[in-house]
Formats: structure tokens, sequence, C-alpha cells
């Protein structure tokens, strides 16, 4: 037994010396030799030159959303994907680097919105539609740290748009919705540019009369004496409302304003209301059209 365990474990020792050796054998046979299995032509050529920086164009290829979204609204974000992006493709999941290798909006914006607002991503959530801002929790509590003139005009001219929060109109940042949203035209075929003109959305009651608003605006709203008016034969008729009722609704001329005195003082004196014997402004009696006495 013991002669048989010497042979068994000299040839064991035989076979890995000759296995050895073969290994080292073939080891040496491939010094300087190919050892790919296909054959490659090598092409120096083609990194002779200096690539040139990708166009947003040619980015977008790959990144389709991103580049339509800039396009589409990117507004001051509308440059080379560079000017932000300076590593490309070096995202790891294992490393979890996404933060690490993102732009920072620190690197061009200091504190835009003071130092209170300081999370830009919180409103700004893609920086490649900057100003789609959602009308999040965090931005509607902070509308009038940007907005203070609005503030005041709401809370010194008080109406019903006073009572609601600023979301309830803007519902992301920047969007203005149509009066008709909510309220309905005064006439048929009133323009927006008609609503604006006379109400200033954040103090809706205070209305100044610009000196070219026509009169049938005025009429959609007071349309008994603007249909008084068209019809009389005065020479009221052919003035615009906003000739009289200047500067701001519901303003109130003397006719004195610009009429001075037509009649002598004996007689002002008697009769100071004018309105005594011209009894309608708008509906003036005309001595051409009274009946014969």
């Amino acid at each position: 037994m013991r002669i048989s365990k010497r042979i068994t474990f000299k040839r064991l020792v035989s076979g890995v010396v000759v296995a050895l050796a073969l290994t080292g054998v073939s080891f040496a046979a491939t010094q300087g030799k190919k050892i790919a299995t296909v054959t490659i032509t090598p092409a120096p050529e083609q990194y002779a030159g200096t690539p040139q920086p990708l166009t947003a164009a040619q980015c977008a290829q790959c990144h389709v959303n991103p580049y339509q979204n800039l396009k589409d609204s990117g507004g001051r974000h509308q440059f080379a994907c560079q000017n932000c992006h300076k590593q490309f493709h070096e995202y790891n999941p294992r490393k979890a680097n996404y933060d690490a290798i993102m732009p920072k909006c620190a690197s061009c914006h200091e504190v835009p919105h003071g130092p209170k607002i300081t999370d830009c991503s919180a409103c700004h959530a893609n920086p490649h539609t900057p100003r789609k801002i959602a009308a999040t929790a965090q931005l509607v509590n902070a509308c009038f740290d940007c907005h203070g003139s609005v503030r005041e005009q709401l809370v010194k001219f008080p109406s019903k748009h006073s009572k609601v929060a600023c979301s309830t109109c803007h519902t992301s940042h920047g969007f203005k919705p149509s009066c008709f949203t909510c309220h309905k035209s005064h006439t048929e075929g009133l323009t927006l540019a008609s609503c604006t003109q006379c109400h200033q959305v954040h103090r809706p009651l205070q209305i100044p009369l610009a000196k070219d608003v026509p009169s049938s605006t005025c009429g959609s709203c007071h349309a008994k004496v603007f249909s008084k008016l068209t019809n009389n034969t005065s020479k009221h008729r052919a003035l615009a409302c906003v000739t009289c009722h200047k500067d701001k609704h519901r303003y109130i001329p003397q006719c004195t304003d610009c009429h001075g005195k037509p009649h002598k003082q004996a007689f002002l004196d008697k009769f100071p209301n004018c309105l005594t014997c011209h009894i309608d402004v708008h509906d003036l009696p005309n001595m051409k059209t009274q009946p014969n006495k």
C-alpha cells in the first residue's frame, strides 16, 4: 500500500511539473504575437484633429426633451449646453453622484430673490423651463416677498380681489388668466383689452379713464345714459364720455368747467343749479325740438 501511494504521488508531481512547463512554453510562444481573435486595422488619423464642442442640436439627438423645453420655454437659458454642463456622461449609480455633477444655480445666480428665498429648485424645478413655475405652497406663501407693490394695491384699494389667494387666479408663476374665466362680459363682443382698459386687476374698482376710451365701452355698463346721449340732438352728443368724466370713473364735472358763466351774474344767483333749467346733461332740452307755446 505504501509503495502504491508513493507511485501515485510521484505521478501527480510529475504531472504538475509537465503542466507548468507546457504553460511556460505556451506563454513564451505568445510573446510578441497577436492575441486578439479579430483583426482591426488601426486608424490613427481619426485622432489627429481637435474635436469641436457639440452644438445644442447635436446634444438634442439624445437629449430630446431638454432641447424641446429650452426651445419652447428656455428664456435666457437658450445658450450652449456646455455653459452649464461641464461634465458629460459621468453619472454612476453606484457612486450616486448625480447632485455632484449637475450644474449649480449659484455658478451664475447669486440671490436674485433676496436672502429669504434661496432654495431655487423649490420653484424652478426644471432649469430648462426656468419661467414655468408651479404654484406650490412655498411659492404662494412667498408671493409678496417679490411682489410687494401688488400687496400694497390690494390693501389700499380693497375689492373682492383682495380676499382671494394669488393662486386662485395665477395657477402658475407668471400666468395671467383671462378676466372672462371668472367674470361675465358687460356686453356682447367686449374684448379682454377693453376690460383692462378700465379695470386694473389688483385695484379693479379704481377705474382711470384714458383719453381714448370709446363711449361704447362706457355704454356697456351705463346703457340707459348712453342711449339718452346718442339719441339726443344737442352738442353733448358729439362728445366722448371721457371728455367730461375725465381722469377717473364716477368723476362728475361741474358745468362751469366747460361753460364758464354763460348767463349774467344776477341770473346765476337766482338759479345757481344749472340743471334747474337744463334738467339732464345727457338729454338736454333742445330749443329746435321744443313744441310751440
